[in-house]
C-alpha cells in the first residue's frame, strides 16, 4: 500500500491533499467528480473512516447511497468501492472492456457476502487506471459512466 494521510487528528486543507497526491492525481479527482456530477446528485465528504490503515478521503455519495471511497496516498490517489457480482450480459461486455490490470483487480477482490461480489481498491496513476474505475463503477450503478476531462 503506498503512504496515505494517517495523521487522523491533523485535518488536512486542500493545498495539504493536492501536495501529496500530486497534481496528477488532483486532476484526476476532479475529472471523477466531475463526471459523477453528469450522472448523480452527489455529496463528498472529507472523513477518516475504517481505522488507521485507511487515512484520509473523500466519500462520494449519490443522495444516501455511498458510491465509493477516495484516499489520498503520496503521488497517487485510490478508488475503494463495493461491488456486487457480475451478472448480466451488459455486466460481461463492460468486464470485457478492462485492461488486463483491471480484471486482476476483480479477480483479486476481497470477498464479501454470499453474492460473489468484493470490494476493489484500485489505485489510480494513469488514464487507463481511471478508464478501468470508470467501468467498474458503471457496472456497479448500472448506468454508464465515463471520466471526461
Amino acid at each position: 500500500m503506498h503512504e496515505r494521510m494517517l495523521n487522523k487528528k491533523i485535518i488536512p486543507t486542500e493545498d495539504e491533499i493536492k501536495n501529496v497526491i500530486g497534481e496528477k492525481s488532483a486532476e484526476f479527482i476532479e475529472i471523477i467528480i466531475k463526471s459523477f456530477a453528469k450522472a448523480f446528485e452527489i455529496s463528498m465528504e472529507l472523513r477518516f473512516p475504517y481505522g488507521k490503515e485507511y487515512g484520509w478521503g473523500y466519500k462520494i455519495s449519490a443522495k444516501s447511497k455511498h458510491l465509493f471511497d477516495l484516499f489520498f496516498e503520496n503521488g497517487s490517489i485510490s478508488v475503494l468501492m463495493q461491488i456486487s457480482k457480475i451478472k448480466t450480459e451488459k455486466e460481461l461486455e463492460k468486464y470485457d472492456q478492462l485492461s488486463e490490470e483491471g480484471k486482476k483487480y476483480w479477480n483479486e477482490r476481497y470477498p464479501c457476502g454470499k453474492n460473489g461480489g468484493g470490494w476493489i481498491d484500485y489505485r489510480i496513476t494513469n488514464e487507463k487506471h481511471l478508464k478501468d474505475v470508470a467501468l467498474f463503477l458503471s457496472i456497479k450503478m448500472n448506468k454508464e459512466i465515463e471520466f471526461t476531462g
